[in-house]
């Protein structure tokens, strides 16, 4: 840590930077592929909350970093990188996962649900990916209507976004499957590699959310699911893997008051040609919007 302290300090790339250049070289495939290989470096890198910002006014952090994450960071740049052929790519592509236009804090997709699934979906970043209950039968589905009386509640109990116009703030019914945590290891075999799972909690009075951790599906040793994932937990606090039912068990111990209700899974898609015009766009060429991915629109 001291180590990649003072590199920082001296403007030194982070430790990472290189050998996740190198993987997004490899020619892995875009997408879910190459998600899976430019993280692997990432390994060990140390969680630290909110570590991406706007680069100045409300928060000042950089808008891509490789040397620390929290739980969405990491998906995020894991989604970034993963149809990304470099670097620069890559923070250009970052941007576009986080933000509903410009790179402005009023624009940030700052809830999962309500805002940040809806917007990747429709970008082509993601696609649903929640298999089925184990014994058969069409996937659970969680649905949250999201109100003005919702966001109040949220306010009063000082769990509201801050700085957020009311304008901003997502209305509407959303859904989304999921899987029982019970069901979690049986279901996995299903479940794409490089998957992103989110985890969602019972919908309780004043909270402004339902996902509480979010980390991607990787594949170990005679192909048993892994969650790599960057947790908070005291004394581990780093971007590490486990087996997905002890993901579970991690938790379901985090908030013992707020139970578990589930896992969602989304894909994540091959977007190269939308991050393609993205770096076209960075270097001020003439542009049109970007497409979302191309294939069947989930």
């Amino acid at each position: 840590m001291l180590a990649l302290a003072l590199a920082l300090a001296l403007g030194a790339p982070a430790p990472a930077e290189g050998p996740v250049a190198r993987a997004l070289a490899a020619g892995s495939p875009a997408g879910a592929a190459r998600a899976v290989a430019a993280t692997r470096p990432l390994l060990g890198a140390p969680y630290l909350l909110s570590p991406l910002g706007e680069g100045s006014g409300r928060d000042p952090d950089p808008r891509f970093r490789l040397d620390a994450f929290d739980c969405m960071t990491f998906v995020e740049t894991s989604l970034a990188l993963g149809s990304s052929r470099s670097l620069d790519e890559a923070r250009a592509a970052l941007d576009d996962v986080r933000y509903d236009g410009t790179p402005a804090w009023a624009n940030r997709n700052h809830e999962v649900l309500s805002q940040w699934i809806p917007a990747n979906l429709a970008k082509g970043w993601i696609a649903p990916a929640t298999p089925p209950p184990p014994g058969g039968g069409a996937p659970r589905t969680l649905e949250r209507e999201v109100t003005p009386a919702t966001w109040d509640a949220a306010r009063a109990a000082g769990r509201a976004i801050p700085g957020v116009p009311r304008a901003k703030l997502p209305l509407g019914r959303f859904s989304v499957a999921y899987v029982l945590p019970a069901e979690a290891a049986a279901a996995a075999p299903a479940v794409p590699e490089g998957a992103i799972v989110f985890v969602l909690r019972e919908d309780q009075p004043g909270r402004a959310t339902l996902v509480t951790h979010a980390g991607l599906v990787v594949r170990g040793a005679g192909g048993a699911a892994l969650v790599r994932h960057a947790t908070s937990t005291r004394g581990v606090e780093r971007v590490i893997e486990e087996p997905i039912d002890r993901f579970v068990r991690r938790e379901q111990r985090a908030y013992p008051s707020w139970p578990l209700t589930g896992l969602a899974f989304f894909a994540i898609r091959d977007a190269s040609a939308r991050v393609r015009e993205l770096s076209r766009r960075a270097v001020g060429a003439p542009h049109e919007p970007p497409a979302a991915a191309a294939g069947p629109r989930p």
